[in-house]
Parts: structure tokens; C-alpha cells; sequence
């Protein structure tokens, strides 16, 4: 059916079944609890269902602040084992809605001391983030047996901003062997009067304790140590007080959201010139898919296969000349191959070679 309100027609609503044409004269309130859109970007975490792992999709015994997942690094101190690993649903079940793909599966294994502990987090860019506001944390989880994990907020103001306010809001929550849905609702402390580093390193920080020693009841409400397996999977941070359902971006966009951090890209073709006949041979440059946070940190690894337009060879010894948010350009050394100089060098798409920019929270 069509709606009229206050002169403005063709509003369809297929839920209605009235027949007729309606007209609303005033104000319209509709609830945000049961208008959703793919397109709200109303959660706040991103990867929050764990389809991306542009590093790798396992890792035994992370180091502290490693990520494996997009955007969600593990920390630890002290000696636990930290294994963090991409597991799959079997296709058709309906333990979890939404037919998700995979879920992340984090097994500690204990060590005693005060001072231990492991957990996930995701830092969520922008210490403003739902600042002063009523927020609700969702997302479904099991475990190997029946365990308590900690949820703690951080709100971080960078370097050179105020200090930390960690411990905030810390809920305990018991988890099953059984895939179940979880919320807390929180109301996240106001900013005013703090100080932000103008450098864009400030977050909201959501952090899963699995395994905390003595040293962090504060934080943790007591946790304590133990071993175990947990499972997460569709995790959403959202303002309100109603764990609306997990909102599924396209694949393209969450993708994108992550690359904003991160950018692991396979044979890129990089362009450039070749800018002797010595040592260092050739300079290359390449525009990035994505622009990112901050300015990156870049890294190569493999050898890049080359060509002039005449000649093919290979260039090592890679060094970064300089990056910015959209692009980098590198420098090699020629391993094999003759090339003229101020020919173009044009990295093939083609081998092993790897470029990664990081700007990480």
C-alpha cells in the first residue's frame, strides 16, 4: 500500500495489509529497535563476525599485542599460552543466525602468577565513540566447559592525551558449552574535561578476558586463572539499550573497514622507473585500495619480478622510500636482469611477493 505523510506519497510499507491509500498528518516515531539497514554502520565493531584474516588464519602461542583476526588483538603478559585460531560452521546450522562463515576460537593455557593474563580486545578508532551514552555489547560465544570471561572497557586518549580509564564497566559473564546469544548494556563515561592526542591514536577499547591473575581483579572482577577453550562469534557494539540483530555489511565494505588498519596485498602492481644502472636500480610506486587511519608502516617480503619493456628480471633488496595514507614507493636493487636506465619498471602481477601497510591502533 501507499502512505501519505504531511504531503509527501509513495512511501511503501509491505508490512500494512490495509487496502487503501493512508495519511499520517504530524509527527512520525518509529522505535530504532525494529528499523534495521545493512547500510546503519550502527555497529561498532568491525570484522565482528570474523570473515577476514589477512595475516593468517591460526597461531599457536601469540605474542602480546599480535593480531590474527582483522582488528582484534590478542594481549597477554606473563607466560600463558595464547592460541588463536579460524574455525567453521558447518554449512545449514542453526546454532547462529544469519548463516555466518566462521568464528574465532581462543584456547589459553594458564600460568600462575599474579601478574597473568590473556585476552582479546578490538580498539575501536576514536576515543569519542559513544562517549557519555548508553551503549549495548552483543555477541554469541560457548565454551569447553561451563566458564566465566570478563567484558572490560577502555577508553584510551593516546600518548600525549589524558590518562587511560580502564575498568570501566567490567561485567561478568558465564558462558555454556552451547552457542548462546549475550548483552550487557552499559553506559560509557563522558570525555568532558579530557585531553585527546590530535595524532588520531586514541580508541574505545571492548576486551574479552579469558585467563587474569591476582593483579587485574579490578579489571576483571575477580576472573582468575584457568585454562579453557572459548568460541565468539557476531560480536556488535551499538548505541542504545536493545542488542539489536548482528547487522551483516557486504563483503566488499567490511573488507574495506579493515584495510582502513591493515593492508596485506598479494603481487601488487607497483609502477615506477628505473633510476640507474647501480645499485639502487629501480623505484617503484603504488596507490593503495584503501586510504588508511594513519600514515603506515610498510613492509615487503619476497622478490619482485620486473620489466622495462624489453628486459625481465628481478629486483631485492627492497627498501620504503616513503608513504603516506594513500600510497608507497619503495626502492630495489636489480638481482637479475640488465635494464636501461629511465626505463619504466613495472612490477609484474605475477609471483610471490608480498607488500603489508599497518596503522594499527
Amino acid at each position: 500500500m501507499t502512505v501519505t505523510i504531511n504531503g509527501t506519497t509513495g512511501i511503501t510499507t509491505p508490512g500494512i495489509t490495509n487496502s487503501g491509500n493512508q495519511t499520517i498528518s504530524g509527527s512520525l516515531s518509529v522505535s530504532s529497535s525494529n528499523v534495521s539497514s545493512a547500510q546503519s554502520f550502527r555497529n561498532k565493531i568491525i570484522n565482528g563476525n570474523f570473515d577476514y584474516w589477512q595475516r593468517q588464519t591460526s597461531n599457536t602461542n601469540v605474542v602480546n599485542a599480535q593480531y590474527v583476526a582483522d582488528r582484534w588483538i590478542n594481549l597477554k603478559s606473563g607466560s600463558p599460552t595464547l592460541n588463536i585460531s579460524r574455525q567453521s560452521f558447518t554449512v545449514g546450522q542453526t546454532d547462529v543466525p544469519n548463516e555466518p562463515t566462521y568464528y574465532l576460537q581462543a584456547n589459553t593455557i594458564s600460568s600462575t602468577g599474579a601478574a597473568n593474563n590473556a585476552y582479546i580486545s578490538q580498539r575501536v578508532e576514536s576515543v569519542r565513540t559513544l562517549a557519555g551514552q548508553t551503549a549495548t555489547l552483543s555477541f554469541w560465544a560457548k565454551a569447553d566447559s561451563a566458564k566465566n570471561i570478563a567484558i572490560e572497557f577502555v577508553q584510551n586518549f593516546a600518548t600525549n592525551g589524558s590518562a587511560e580509564a580502564n575498568g570501566v564497566n567490567v561485567t561478568t559473564v558465564s558462558l555454556s558449552t552451547s552457542w548462546q546469544k549475550y548483552s550487557t548494556t552499559i553506559t560509557l563515561p563522558s570525555i568532558s574535561g579530557k585531553t585527546v592526542d590530535s595524532a588520531n591514536g586514541d580508541y574505545l577499547a571492548v576486551n574479552f578476558w579469558l585467563d587474569a591473575g591476582s593483579n587485574w581483579n579490578s579489571r576483571t572482577n575477580s576472573l582468575g586463572q584457568q585454562s579453557g577453550t572459548f568460541h565468539f562469534s557476531q560480536v556488535q557494539l551499538e548505541a542504545g539499550s536493545v542488542a539489536t540483530p548482528y547487522e551483516i555489511r557486504p563483503f566488499q565494505t567490511e573488507l574495506a573497514l579493515c584495510q582502513r588498519y591493515y593492508q596485506s596485498i598479494a603481487t601488487p602492481p607497483a609502477r615506477g622507473i628505473f633510476t640507474s644502472t647501480t645499485s639502487i636500480a629501480s623505484r617503484l610506486g603504488f596507490v593503495l585500495p584503501v586510504q588508511m587511519r594513519g600514515t603506515p608502516t610498510i613492509s615487503m617480503s619476497g622478490t619482485i619480478p620486473i620489466f622495462d619493456g624489453s628486459t625481465t628480471g628481478t629486483i631485492t633488496t627492497i627498501a620504503v622510500a616513503f608513504s603516506t595514507l594513500n600510497s608507497w614507493e619503495i626502492e630495489g636493487n636489480v638481482a637479475t636482469g640488465t635494464f636501461t636506465q629511465y626505463r619504466p619498471a613495472i612490477a609484474y602481477v605475477s609471483g610471490s611477493w608480498y607488500a603489508i601497510a599497518s596503522a594499527e591502533l
